[in-house]
Parts: C-alpha cells; structure tokens; sequence
C-alpha cells in the first residue's frame, strides 16, 4: 500500500519536455479544430512574413533603381496587402489562442479539483493546502499564458527562422552562411541554460507555494494567534518565508532575463557582419542593392523572432515547471481503492462491524495498531478510552475507510469494507469529530450536505421534517432559522452551534453506525443534553460508536474498549475502565 503521496520539490527530477507537452495537449478536446486553424494562420503569417522583404528588395532593384515609375504603386499595393494579411492572422491566432488557453484552463483546474477530491486523507495530511492552491491558481495560470500568448508565436518565430534560414542560402550561399553564423552560438546558449532556467522556475514555483501555504495558516489560525500573543512569532516566520520567497524569485528572473540582452547582442553583431559583408559583395559586383536590401531586412526579420523567442523561452520554461508541478498531482492515484465483491454478504451475520487481525502505521512510522480484533453488533453502544496517542481516532477512521489497513481486514455487514464504494460508506456511517466542519452557506444548505435523500427538499419541508422528530427547536436557537448564512470558519455561531449543525446533518443521513470523536468535549451541559436528545432520535439499529476523555458520556456504553500503545482489551464494565486508565496514567 503506497501512502507517499509527498509534493515535496526533487531538484534532481528531471522533466522531459516532450512528452509534458504531450500531456499537456491531452486536454485540448473539442479545441483540436481551434488550434489547426490557429496553426494554419501561423504558417501563412510567417509565410507572408518571408516575402515581404523579398518585395521590397524587388522593389528596390526593379521600381527605384530601374527607376520604372509605372509599377511603383502596383508594388506598393501589394507590399500594403501582404502587411493586412499579416495583421488579419495575427488578431484570428490570437484570439484563437485565447479561447484555447481560457478553456484548457477551465479544464486543468477541474482535472486537479476532480483528482484532489479522490485522493486519501494520507494525501492532506503530507501536503499543505497553500501550495495545492497555488498550483490550482498560479501554476495553470502559467499554462493558460503558454497556450494563449506564447505557443504560437514561438511556433511562428520557428516557422519564420528556417523559413528565411533556408531562402537565405539560396539567395546567395555565402551571404547566408555569413548571417546564419551568430545564430548557432545563440542555439548552443540556448541549449546550456534551458534545463538551469526550467529547474529554477520549478524551484520559485515551490517557494511561491510555501509562501501561499504560510499566509493561509496565519489567516486561518489567527484567533489562536492572537488568544496566545504569537503575533511576532507568525510575523517573523513571514519574513523568513518572504525572504527566501523574495531571493530566489529575484534570481528566477535574473535566469529568465538572461537570454533576452545575449540574443539582443547577438542580432546586432550578426547584422554589423552582414553589412560589412554584403558591401563587400556589393562592390566586387557579386550581388545587387535590392539583395543586399533584402538580406539586410531578413537579418532583422530572422534575429527579431529569436529575440521575441528567448524572451518566451523562459516563459516556455516556466509553463513546463508548472506543468511537472501540475501533473504531480494528476498523475497520483488512491491507495484506497474499491475491490470487486465476489462472495455474498453474510446478511444472517449479527455483527455489523468487524475487525480481524487489523494492524495500521501512517507512512513510513511504527505500526499505531498491532494486530486486533473487535466485533460491533447492531444498535449497541460502544466505548473507546485509553491515553493519547494510543490508537483511539486511528481505530475510528479505519471504522470510516478514512484509511485502509496495513495488515487484516475490516468487514462491514459482513463483507471487506473495500468493496463498498465511497457514496455507500458516507450513506451507511457518521462520523462526527471534536471541531465540526461547515461550509460557507445557509443552515439548510450544511444540513443537507451529501445526502441525496434530502438535497431536494425546500426549507419548508426541512422544516417539517425537524418537526416530525421534534427538533424544530433546535433550529430555531439561530435567528433566522434554516436561512441563516455561516461562513466556513463559522465565525457569530458558538462551538456548540456549530455542533448542533453537524449532529442534525448526521441524524437525519440515518446512518447505521455513528462514530462521535470527542463530540462533546468542549460543549456545555445544556447544549450536551440537547445533542443527547438527538442522540437519541438516531434509529434503533444504529451501532454508535464514542470516543471519550470525559469517562461520564460513556457510562452506559454496552461495551468498552480500552486502546493503548496500539494494543486493544475489552473491559468487563465501566469501573474496570477508569481502573485502567488510572492505572495509564501512573505508568506515564
């Protein structure tokens, strides 16, 4: 069972361009039509592109030199139609391009939601929720920038040079050798830098990332920040992840400028040798003005693209970086996967839960289970006590399928818990946690959260609902009932609130086994008994399952568990159980 599921940056990992730009382009779909023609308009822009310095040296040599007044405005025409052709593909590329890059851009971000959704807790526990919402933002950002801005124009730039690569040889052999020369030391440049330029892309993406990460915490967590006084604590460590933030996206750009001033210097030297070459040329009588007009304007035609090249060549290096960075995460798969049922469910089977010879361990740590066994019959109560950090919540999230196994088996209603899928899980088992969650919305809206079976209902039938089970009140402790709005740190509502909301969602899912994980730990007594009073509505059949530090809520648990160091016993009555306890807490 692979439970790596780390994004951590491998400076030694090494992207293969093509193939990422394979992967990439998976996503075009329907857009295919969109781009061919985007490509079609490339080829005749960079076609047109070419002749438009062969007419005007033609111009230069068979109108002005010639001195034939007649085909001046006959060329000039032509001349004005090709430079409109030109600028016609360049607006329908464009915003061909655009339309591409925004609808890849849609459906990477949905791929990547899609994919985090259907990963395991192992997935959010190794991983910091700032740095996957900067590759959801930022990282296909870049992408969508590669797709409507950069990649045809790099593709035209490439058309361009070989194209006037190719005429300048055979215009005149040694002329195009000559003004071809400086461009295979740009290449060779260009060549060394490229994996640098990539790698430090990565690297600036990873540390925006942390800085993302490091906001989101001190955001989230700034009630706490503040209760405590860590003010200058979270500041400090700001400044320390702004700092590394701030030096190595200054030496990202130093990298992605590089190329710019060394094409620039380049151009300017091969267009210096050019025109001491073709005057050269041009006295001894080898070659006219209009050609030398023209190789003069290719020069400038032919190094321009590399110019406007090396500049998106770093642009090019960046989508790449964060593509390696995107497709981490859509390359990753569940371990917690669903396995076809071959045999039939043991329906006589009074046991609604069992655990044969369960053994667990986060990663790569020690086991947190060794090997244990447990069954859990239908409607009984049961407790699970012991010190922190013995197994308890582990135990319980295995109950869930939060995690699989690392050695035995969990059967539910008589068969592997694997074979059920996730929506039948969520409909069968509740589990309620110490700090509840709730989503930005109305009351109605967290209520209803997953459950099918209620989803449609209008607030009037919710209503009417929570009065068949006489829970009406409940809601009606909130001043505008089912329609108040809450936010998702559910800030102007009280922790017990917050829990009323998530006992009513669990009860009325009907689940057949309710596991509660400290649920009533920080809640006072009025608002205990009212969620007993819940409790209390949950069917008859449904197994429930408490973890507790305060012995008194499980006082009248059919049965109770005692989990330490990863090893369970089944005490023989609730005295036996603080007897135990006692007896843990000696020890430590």
């Amino acid at each position: 069972m692979n439970d790596n599921y780390s994004l951590e940056l491998d400076e030694n990992k090494k992207t293969a361009t093509w193939k990422s730009i394979k992967e990439l382009f998976s996503f075009l779909g329907r857009d295919k039509l969109k781009l061919l023609i985007a490509m079609l308009s490339v080829l005749l822009n960079s076609a047109l592109s070419i002749y438009a310095p062969l007419l005007i040296g033609n111009i230069v040599d068979e109108v002005i030199v010639s001195g034939n007044k007649d085909e001046l405005g006959a060329s000039t025409l032509r001349l004005l139609v090709v430079y409109l052709v030109i600028a016609a593909c360049t607006y329908l590329q464009i915003y061909l391009m655009g339309r591409v890059g925004q609808n890849i851009l849609y459906k990477l971000r949905d791929a990547i939601f899609r994919k985090i959704q259907n990963l395991p807790l192992s997935f959010f526990n190794q991983n910091r929720a700032g740095d996957l919402i900067s590759r959801i933002n930022n990282d296909t950002e870049k992408l969508n920038q590669a797709f409507s801005e950069v990649l045809l124009r790099f593709i035209g730039g490439t058309f361009v040079i070989i194209g006037i690569g190719i005429y300048m040889v055979i215009l005149n052999p040694k002329l195009g050798l000559i003004t071809l020369s400086a461009c295979a030391v740009l290449l060779t440049i260009t060549q060394i830098l490229s994996p640098i330029i990539q790698r430090q892309n990565k690297k600036a993406f990873e540390k925006f990332g942390d800085l993302s990460a490091e906001v989101s915490e001190s955001i989230n967590n700034f009630r706490v920040i503040v209760a405590f006084n860590r003010r200058k604590y979270f500041r400090d460590n700001f400044i320390k992840v702004n700092n590394q933030n701030y030096k190595i996206s200054t030496k990202t750009s130093f990298l992605n400028a590089l190329l710019q001033p060394i094409y620039d210097f380049g151009s300017n030297i091969a267009l210096l040798i050019v025109i001491i070459a073709g005057i050269t040329l041009l006295i001894s009588g080898e070659i006219t003005i209009g050609l030398l007009i023209t190789f003069i304007a290719y020069t400038n035609t032919f190094y321009q693209p590399l110019k406007i090249m090396a500049s998106l060549f770093a642009s090019i290096q960046a989508s790449l970086a964060a593509w390696s960075r995107v497709s981490e995460i859509l390359s990753l798969q569940s371990n917690l996967k669903i396995i076809e049922h071959k045999q039939k469910a043991n329906t006589d089977s009074k046991h609604l839960l069992e655990f044969k010879g369960v053994s667990f361990k986060y990663s790569d740590s020690n086991n947190v289970l060794n090997k244990i066994s447990f069954t859990l019959d239908v409607g009984k109560t049961y407790a699970l006590v012991g010190p922190t950090g013995g197994g308890k919540t582990t135990t319980a999230s295995l109950m869930a399928r939060l995690y699989d196994p690392s050695e035995g088996v969990v059967l539910f209603k008589g068969r592997d818990i694997r074979t059920y899928k996730p929506e039948e899980i969520s409909s069968e088992i509740g589990f309620i946690l110490q700090e509840p969650i709730l989503f930005t919305g109305t009351i109605a809206e967290n209520i209803k959260y997953g459950n099918e079976k209620i989803f449609d209902m209008s607030n009037e039938e919710l209503t009417q609902r929570l009065k068949e089970l006489n829970l009406d009140k409940v809601v009606n402790r909130f001043k505008e009932g089912l329609d108040t709005n809450i936010s998702q740190s559910g800030n102007g509502i009280s922790l017990g609130q917050k829990q009323l909301i998530a006992f009513l969602r669990i009860l009325l899912r009907e689940p057949k086994l309710l596991i509660l994980d400290e649920a009533t730990a920080n809640i006072d007594t009025v608002t205990e008994e009212l969620l007993q009073e819940i409790q209390d509505k949950m069917p008859k059949d449904t197994t429930k399952v408490i973890i507790a530090h305060r012995l008194n809520t499980i006082e009248k648990a059919d049965e109770i568990f005692f989990i330490a160091n990863g090893e369970m016993q089944k005490t023989m009555s609730f005295k036996d159980a603080i007897s135990m306890i006692e007896k843990t807490k000696r020890q430590s």
